[in-house]
């Protein structure tokens, strides 16, 4: 078996060069934010686009509440969350999706000229397809690091399964399969974060012992939110109702930062906790892409092959992983904050 150490190291190469301009891009986003913050007249701009965006995606939860006549629920915390980072949210997504807007173009602009031409453009290079497979996913990263974002996301995620829960009680008799089946999707993305609330919450740091207890709650908080999902069916719309309520009721504990008491002891009284699996599948993602990367290096694919074969892996086992839906979904929670 011939190695061609060659495109190896041009592979490495270009890892690098991603990681560094990762890095650029991130180190400058943080000096704008930290300039701003010095100066008065930005920062009390920004607190006031905050609190105007947090406002907006309130409204459609309170009104959504108030149809299933729980209006009286306590949801002052989640506009107090809101007006601290919700601005901060949608622009962080606009720059996520300008990238991938500007990535998206260039490649689809190189592949036309090299038919036009018959010359293979430099953006399809594997150099260059390397560099992006490994920006794009550390710039995704970065937008999603801070946990003062991680953690806002979560409430519109909540949110979001809340209007859901009124959506499937307005809905007719056609319309309602759909309706469920977005209420299973919005469920499944509030789940999914739950199991990571002791990585994206404030008020515990990495390492502290308070840690485990929040993790070991969450689990117990999602397999009651499975257990209420799964009454809908039996019960409609009483069920749709006890399950909007739980939700705002974690929703409004997540942000007063008591993560370790999402729900009241009485009511995960006979749960069993769900397992968290989300550190398995994304090792078994990571271990498939960077695999068959290394095995088209190995076998001496053609260049670009190997560039391609890895991406196609990537998204297979995420797919496999995660489930064709999960990605689905997730575009949808993208472009529901961008209209915000």
């Amino acid at each position: 078996m011939n190695i061609d150490w060659e495109r190896a190291a041009a592979i490495q190469r270009s890892v690098v060069g991603g990681v560094l301009l990762a890095a650029i891009v991130v180190s400058t986003y943080r000096l704008l934010a930290w300039i701003t913050r010095r100066i008065q007249s930005l920062q009390a701009w920004w607190s006031s686009w905050n609190a105007d965006v947090a406002e907006r995606d309130m409204a459609p939860t309170a009104e959504a509440l108030r149809h299933l006549g729980l209006a009286d629920l306590p949801i002052e915390s989640f506009r107090e969350a809101g007006r601290k980072t919700a601005a901060s949210v949608k622009l962080r997504y606009w720059l996520l999706t300008f990238l991938i807007g500007l990535g998206t173009t260039d490649l689809v602009v190189a592949v036309i000229k090299t038919i036009e031409t018959r010359q293979l453009q430099p953006s399809l290079q594997p150099s260059a397809l390397v560099l992006a497979a490994v920006t794009l996913p550390l710039l995704m990263w970065a937008a999603r690091h801070s946990k003062a974002i991680a953690g806002y996301r979560l409430l519109l995620s909540i949110m979001t399964a809340i209007e859901a829960c009124d959506g499937v009680t307005r809905s007719d008799m056609s319309d309602r399969p759909q309706a469920l089946r977005h209420l299973d999707d919005a469920c499944s993305t509030v789940r999914r974060s739950l199991l990571r609330v002791h990585r994206i919450t404030n008020s515990v740091g990495r390492g502290s012992p308070r840690q485990r207890n929040a993790k070991n709650h969450a689990a117990l908080v999602v397999a009651k939110l499975q257990l209420a999902e799964s009454l809908v069916d039996a019960k409609g719309d009483g069920a749709l109702r006890s399950l909007a309520s739980l939700l705002a009721k974690i929703g409004n504990s997540f942000a007063a930062g008591s993560v370790s008491t999402l729900l009241p002891e009485q009511y995960l009284r006979g749960i069993a906790p769900v397992a968290n699996r989300e550190g398995l599948r994304l090792m078994a993602v990571v271990v498939a892409a960077a695999g068959s990367l290394c095995l088209g290096v190995l076998l001496g694919l053609p260049a670009g092959v190997d560039v391609v074969l890895a991406g196609s892996t990537a998204v297979l086992a995420a797919m496999v992983a995660y489930g064709p839906r999960a990605a689905i979904a997730k575009a949808s929670e993208i472009m529901s904050i961008l209209r915000q």
